[in-house]
């Protein structure tokens, strides 16, 4: 039963961020996310991240919850 929750029970939950570039983020790595004004507050997966290597650049990071197993 509790398997059954946990495939069928949870929310496709993305969210996107654009930053100052951190570099040693790569995908599938865990990070935890909190923005009070927008009400997140999380653990998420890195699914995808582009970064621009200008002076002045800015990464943008793809993320997808990350949810517990029970």
């Amino acid at each position: 039963m509790r398997k059954e929750l946990y495939q069928y029970t949870n929310y496709n939950e993305q969210v996107s961020l654009t930053m100052l570039p951190i570099y040693y983020l790569e995908p599938n790595i865990r990070i935890t996310i909190r923005d009070i004004e927008s009400g997140i507050y999380g653990d998420y997966m890195i699914k995808s991240f582009s970064l621009s290597l200008d002076v002045n650049g800015t990464m943008s990071l793809s993320c997808t919850r990350a949810l517990e197993r029970i």
